[in-house]
């Protein structure tokens, strides 16, 4: 039997994270098996095992394509309006990630709270991504980078990030303690304080 080309691999991966995210979106994660995803990606339910330890394991992964995919676009869009002022900018990128989830509720949903971790992981992880390079290098000559340690600075991004992703799950999907429009202004003014 001939083996598989890793672009083959990657595409057989590729259809089973399509597929969980169309019935995850469709069906809530507890509502949706792993029989249905390998049927929906049209694979032998092997193939499910040979990319992912269980359903878990297969959220994560997408958690993590989304999480990346949208701190992307909005890392592009704060390139495009970026000023000279660091929390400004910063201010700008998180513009950018509340305003897609208030369009993209079922992905927030699908997200729940988990927004900011695999992003603020992958980011201190894998520098060799243009994107995640790019991030590195703004925050090494932001004035932070002046008062604080590697370490510190990776604990202010994360929580920071944690902060982002919580208020929009808290408000747009469960209208706490406000809506997410009334919730902007104290959250950006906590963002530039935290950054000035």
């Amino acid at each position: 039997m001939p083996r598989q080309t890793p672009l083959q691999r990657e595409g057989k991966e590729q259809h089973l994270l399509d597929a969980a995210y169309k019935l995850f979106l469709g069906k809530g994660v507890l509502k949706t098996s792993i029989d249905e995803i390998v049927r929906e990606a049209d694979v032998a339910k092997g193939t499910f095992y040979l990319y992912f330890r269980n359903k878990e394991d297969l959220l994560q992964k997408l958690v993590e394509k989304i999480s990346t995919r949208i701190l992307s676009e909005a890392y592009h869009a704060m390139r495009q309006h970026s000023s000279t002022d660091f929390a400004e900018n910063v201010v700008t990128m998180v513009d950018y990630i509340v305003e897609y989830f208030k369009y993209n509720k079922l992905q927030l949903q699908l997200l729940e709270r988990n927004f900011s971790w695999p992003m603020v992981r992958q980011a201190f992880s894998d520098q060799s991504d243009p994107l995640w390079k790019n991030l590195a290098q703004d925050l090494a000559q932001s004035p932070l980078a002046q008062r604080y340690s590697e370490d510190e600075l990776f604990k202010l991004m994360f929580v920071l990030v944690e902060m982002c992703g919580s208020v929009c799950y808290s408000s747009i999907i469960e209208g706490k303690p406000d809506t997410i429009d009334h919730m902007k202004p104290t959250l950006y003014r906590i963002i530039r304080q935290s950054l000035s």
